[in-house]
């Protein structure tokens, strides 16, 4: 009863406000500014998580909801509850400091333009579900932690949450790429945006946590479990801080902002400037106090877990055998890394160098070690430090393991997976541990370099050994022993060389998209493109084997007795992962196609077309055939929103024979005050290898808009659109389907006190 009186008074809120909208009362000013009654039914609803405050009331009621699955009837609450509570207050009391119930002032508009769509409906909803459900991984760990339970049982607590928050953050950031795809004009679903890789960071560390005991020797995997659950949560906010900290991040979904752009270089100090007592300046401020809160735990816990297991081994700590050695590279760190000047680099590498010192005297932990390491390498590609700095940065993390000797064992220990099947597996499992600990590490950090514009080419090009890395961590785990340790090195080192032949001789490739445009430091498009299609196109066939011999075997056991069946759990999230490996290879070798290989910048995608006259354009002839007009009130308006569309039809042929006819343009909206804003209404022709997008932009539209106005349309000669031919593009949808069905599948057989392997 408690339960549900508490979940009726936290969702209230909300509710209420949605009320408003439906019934379109004007007297508040969210609604007079965001709603209408022009508005279809769900668009009304979606309208209240257009502002501000409606977003927040909205994650408060999903947060409630899922603290009312963890809650128990009778009984005290567990803590885990009472911190969840915690959070939904917070928000609600953010929330409120916006004012969602104001009066009306007597301006009047409606949502934004970009927001009239469907996916508009959905979307939010379930990134938020999904950031709900990052929280409750990282309060379950909060929880054990201050508790001093062990990492075991703090995994096992966590693990049903985060396969819950893994599915719905893939179906989330998967739903946003569609919506770039089929609404804005990228030309593309994904631009590596400020908010598209927020959302991305905590799915990465809810990757890690679904992979731990994957891991063959998984125990230290374990021991970093709950602290990775910390992090979560805390990059749930981080995501929320990248979305809502106006003047911080230059983003295309600053559809909220409020306020000016600030001028520090860093952004994390850029909030700081924000953070007044204002309420926008008490909301950023408070996402990352809990950011700072939540990462202040895990580094606790983790040394901790350090602590213990030293005193189980009868070892002693750096700190402890050589105080002054300690000592000094902890505040020979501190003082490269304000040399630097980038605060995540001070905070994320006093962290580890804290960690490494307080690890074992004689083997210091080699994982903080190499974490350290790649920090400052990786501050160095993004611009954060020069290369000396990064240099002097890297001495306080190599100067206890090369003290320690231990340097001939480790390289035999690097070598033996090329040796021996069963060392190739176990280093398979641990690909994504610690390849995913890398990849969200570099695009953390690449995103606080960011703030004044999207790097694109950046996270394409130093993603890529990565990716190549993932590659072959699924092929050794696809081969498993069925390829022995000297054909298997045979074949990996074959590959390794054709990767660099083929990348050096990209030219001599009928690549699609830019292969010829460089990317970075003077190396093309092309090459990065064939370097990563080649590891990628190795690892499928293998996967694809797998996937198809677990399903054969597994899915008739499954139609027997079902998902949820105890015999059948361990199976059905063995034929997830097999799945879902599989729509991560198809998704990003249509990635490589659709976005690395494509610079949607370059003005080659820009075509001018002629009435009548055909026009070339990667191999379709384009012929620009006439205007077309047309208003809300006709008949034949097919579009749920706006007040008029403005558009070009444009025949897409091939060797003189119609393929297709496409309708780029514009949707006009006129808000309530009389203002007029504008949508590009991007058109598509599906054909079997991938999609033609093709764009009239805002400028074009508008000078067209005018001519037709003064009636002038037949006056219009000629055009200027963007054709992007994204060969491959369905590869990333069919991808995407692979990961959600693979993730369902794992979550369906899960159970929130399980404690078997995944």
């Amino acid at each position: 009863m408690v339960r549900n009186v508490t979940l009726a008074s936290q969702v209230a809120p909300f509710a209420l406000l949605v009320g408003a909208f439906v019934l379109d009362a004007s007297s508040l000013d969210l609604v007079a500014r965001l709603g209408g009654d022009g508005l279809p039914l769900f668009y009304r609803i979606s309208a209240v998580w257009g502002g501000r405050a409606g977003p927040l009331l909205l994650w408060a009621a999903i947060l409630a909801v899922v603290t009312w699955f963890m809650a128990r009837d009778g009984g005290p609450a567990p803590l885990e509850v009472r911190i969840m509570h915690g959070w939904v207050l917070a928000l609600i009391a953010l929330a409120w400091l916006l004012e969602p119930f104001a009066a009306a002032t007597g301006a009047q508009g409606e949502l934004n333009p970009l927001l009239q769509t469907d996916l508009m409906v959905i979307h939010p909803p379930i990134v938020f579900s999904y950031y709900s459900l990052c929280l409750a991984t990282a309060s379950v760990a909060l929880a054990g932690v201050l508790r001093r339970d062990s990492a075991d049982s703090i995994h096992a607590a966590q693990l049903h949450w985060a396969r819950a928050g893994f599915v719905l953050g893939a179906i989330g950031i998967g739903l946003g790429g569609l919506w770039a795809y089929t609404v804005l004009d990228w030309g593309g679903y994904w631009a590596w945006d400020p908010v598209e890789t927020g959302s991305l960071l905590p799915w990465l560390a809810l990757l890690l946590i679904v992979h731990v005991r994957a891991k063959s020797d998984s125990s230290s995997a374990i021991s970093a479990s709950p602290a990775v659950g910390l992090v979560a949560g805390a990059l749930a906010f981080h995501a929320t801080l990248v979305t809502r900290a106006n003047g911080v991040w230059a983003s295309v979904h600053a559809f909220v902002a409020d306020g000016e752009g600030t001028l520090a270089d860093d952004p994390y100090l850029r909030v700081l400037d924000i953070a007044d007592f204002s309420p926008v300046g008490i909301e950023v401020t408070s996402y990352l106090v809990a950011i700072v809160l939540l990462g202040y735990y895990a580094v606790t816990y983790l040394r901790r877990q350090q602590a213990l297991a030293l005193a189980a081994a009868g070892r002693i700590s750096m700190l402890q055998d050589k105080p002054l050695l300690a000592v000094g590279l902890v505040v020979a760190y501190i003082a490269v890394a304000l040399w630097i000047g980038s605060s995540a680099v001070l905070a994320l590498g006093l962290a580890l160098i804290l960690l490494v010192v307080h690890g074992d005297s004689e083997s210091p932990p080699l994982h903080w070690v190499v974490l350290g390491v790649l920090l400052m390498l990786y501050a160095s590609w993004f611009w954060l430090a020069g290369i000396n700095q990064a240099v002097a940065g890297m001495v306080p993390f190599l100067a206890p393991w090369l003290l320690s000797g231990e340097e001939e064992d480790e390289m035999k220990a690097l070598l033996q997976p090329l040796k021996d099947v069963s060392v190739r597996t176990r280093a398979a499992r641990a690909v994504p541990w610690y390849g995913g600990a890398a990849f969200l590490l570099l695009t953390w950090l690449l995103l606080t370099a960011e703030i004044d514009g999207t790097s694109l080419e950046a996270h394409e090009f130093y993603g890529a050994p990565l990716i190549g890395l993932l590659a072959v961590g699924l092929t050794l785990y696809a081969w498993g022993r069925s390829v022995d340790a000297s054909g298997g090195t045979a074949l990996l080192f074959m590959t390794l060389v054709a990767s660099i032949v083929l990348a050096y001789l990209y030219d001599q490739f009928s690549l699609p998209g830019d292969p010829h445009l460089v990317i970075a430091g003077g190396i093309t498009r092309g090459a990065v493109g064939l370097f990563l299609l080649t590891w990628l196109a190795f690892a499928l066939p293998p996967t694809v084997q797998q996937a198809w011999r677990t399903a054969s075997k597994v899915t008739p056991r499954l139609r027997e007795s079902g998902v949820r069946d105890r015999s059948n759990a361990a199976r059905a999230r063995l034929l997830g992962s097999h799945l879902a490996h599989l729509g991560i290879l198809l998704l990003l070798i249509g990635h490589v196609l659709t976005t690395t290989l494509v610079d949607r910048s370059d003005p080659s995608h820009l075509v001018t077309l002629v009435k009548d006259q055909p026009i070339e354009h990667d191999g379709y002839e384009l012929v620009f055939v006439g205007t077309e007009i047309i208003s809300a009130d006709d008949d034949d308006y097919d579009f749920g929103v706006g007040d008029g569309f403005v558009g070009v039809l444009v025949e897409i042929r091939r060797d003189g024979e119609l393929v297709d006819t496409v309708r780029p343009g514009m949707l006009r909206f006129v808000s309530p005050s009389g203002v007029v804003s504008a949508r590009s209404e991007v058109d598509r022709m599906v054909g079997l290898t991938g999609d033609v997008i093709i764009i009239l932009d805002i400028f074009q539209s508008s000078d067209l808009l005018n001519s037709m106005m003064m009636g002038q349309s037949e006056d219009v000669d000629r055009v200027r659109v963007t054709v992007h031919n994204l060969r491959g593009s369905h590869l990333v949808w069919v991808g995407w389907g692979l990961v959600m069905l693979g993730g369902a599948l794992a979550l369906a057989s899960s159970n929130r006190s399980s404690q078997e392997g995944e």
